[in-house]
């Protein structure tokens, strides 16, 4: 038998084979999250007047309109502004941009009242199960998604709803998961590979949908995501598992070196268990919700989650509307091009600052669409920072109630899932509501946001353990 000492932390285990399940179940998780975005751009009517600077228009509604389409820009026009055809003309609601916002926002509010809830489940009977159902109705609410627009704004508004709902289980179950299964020394690395797949799903689910909307029609979007995300449960079921002391097939040196990692004041006997004189390895303890809540990095966190959820809920449910409206990309190109700035690299330091400048050099770039990509992709790939900065700091300063601090984390972020998609949509709805200067209203806000949390995370964040833990 190979003892524990000559286990290393290099050597790849079962461990790793979680992190590639996590990893993919964010992915396909948020793909499905995401395909909105694209897909809400092919499934209503849009009402946006293009200006066109060589037909005979009067210029000065340039400044109160869209972007000028010019004869000579190499971009295609979107399908909703009639000039690429629909491949299901028929198929298209009467939302205008307050309902869209309204139906962008209903899957935070499952979101919302989930997190805590499914954070505190997971502690108690463990991960693999919530994980697993949770997946397995998201993907049937989607694949009946486009059933459910045809019944209406709110059918199709009580199916997001309880998509948001039963993914607001996933996350926190995530991080309880890796409480039980990473080596202090290997968290950081394992929890940020979990969740890069959340940035990815971003990527892949931008890019196909756009493909999948202009090929196959937009309902075409939540088949295959749906269909995805059922496929992902079956590997689930068969190779996770809560904790290494009840995988069947984990070597022990593995399970000797994680445990003991974990709980370095125990011996274990050669079966891989606690002895029976040793203390319980996860002592059951009440929350220390006083303790929690008069913690000020804890509220330096959450505040944080806010004003960094604002921007990238902006940007993640907006992007889309922004380039097929102001910009006028094809479907297709507006898939690819909303997916670009979350294939930027990632970066710790100055991710808040980095990405609420790029946001205001968005704001300025007016029409110059190249200019305005770039910065997206600049201002996306900084915030991407967050997944090896702040969002390990829960783990760091509570291992033991992990989950329930980044539910609480998830659930304040969350708020602005609702509030954010709505704002934007009051600020550009109406007649001349689709204009540069109203985005630029937009993007100001969000870099005002990130700004502010710059400061509060600056001054009181902390990655240091706290006592109640």
């Amino acid at each position: 038998m190979e003892s524990t000492s000559a286990y290393h932390s290099g050597r790849v285990g079962q461990r790793h084979a979680l992190m590639v399940l996590a990893f993919l179940g964010c992915m396909f998780m948020y793909a499905t999250r995401v395909g909105l975005s694209v897909s809400m751009v092919a499934m209503t009517k849009s009402t946006v007047k293009i200006v066109n600077l060589n037909s005979e228009t009067n210029s000065s509604r340039i400044i109160v309109e869209v972007c000028p389409l010019l004869q000579t820009k190499p971009l295609k026009v979107s399908s909703n502004n009639g000039t690429v055809p629909s491949r299901d003309q028929n198929r298209k609601y009467d939302w205008d941009a307050k309902t869209q916002g309204l139906l962008h926002g209903a899957f935070f509010y499952g979101y919302l009242v989930s997190q805590i809830p499914g954070g505190w489940v997971a502690h108690k009977i463990g991960a693999k199960i919530p994980m697993a159902a949770s997946m397995v109705i998201i993907g049937i609410l989607t694949i009946i998604s486009p059933f459910a627009a045809d019944g209406g704004v709110w059918a199709f508004f009580v199916v997001r709803l309880l998509v948001g709902f039963f993914q607001g289980v996933v996350y926190p179950s995530i991080t309880v998961l890796w409480s039980e299964w990473a080596p202090p020394k290997e968290r950081g690395r394992l929890l940020s590979v979990s969740y890069s797949g959340l940035q990815l799903g971003t990527v892949m689910g931008m890019f196909l949908a756009g493909f999948l909307a202009q090929t196959y029609g937009w309902e075409s979007i939540f088949y295959c995501f749906g269909v995805l995300l059922l496929a992902w449960v079956v590997p689930w079921m068969f190779l996770a598992y809560d904790s290494p002391s009840k995988h069947p097939r984990i070597s022990e040196a593995e399970k000797e070196y994680i445990m003991a990692s974990l709980n370095p004041d125990i011996e274990l006997d050669n079966l891989g268990e606690a002895k029976p004189t040793d203390p319980p390895i996860k002592p059951q303890r009440t929350v220390p919700w006083l303790e929690i809540f008069k913690t000020i990095p804890v509220w330096a966190l959450l505040i944080s989650e806010f004003g960094y959820n604002w921007g990238f809920y902006v940007l993640l449910t907006n992007l889309p509307t922004y380039l097929n409206n102001i910009l006028h990309f094809s479907l297709k190109s507006n898939g690819a091009l909303s997916a670009m700035p979350y294939l930027s690299v990632d970066f710790l330091i100055g991710a808040f600052v980095g990405t609420g400048s790029a946001l205001v050099g968005v704001a300025y770039a007016g029409c110059d669409a190249t200019l305005a990509v770039a910065l997206f992709a600049v201002g996306v790939g900084l915030s991407g920072g967050v997944y090896v900065g702040h969002f390990i700091m829960y783990t760091e300063m509570s291992p033991n109630y992990a989950g329930i601090l980044i539910a609480m984390g998830n659930t304040v972020g969350t708020v602005t899932g609702i509030v954010a998609p709505y704002v934007v949509g009051v600020l550009t709805s109406g007649e001349g509501g689709q204009s540069v200067e109203n985005w630029q209203t937009v993007f100001f806000i969000a870099a005002g946001m990130y700004g502010f949390i710059t400061v509060v995370y600056g001054l009181f964040g902390t990655s240091v353990r706290q006592k109640w833990d």
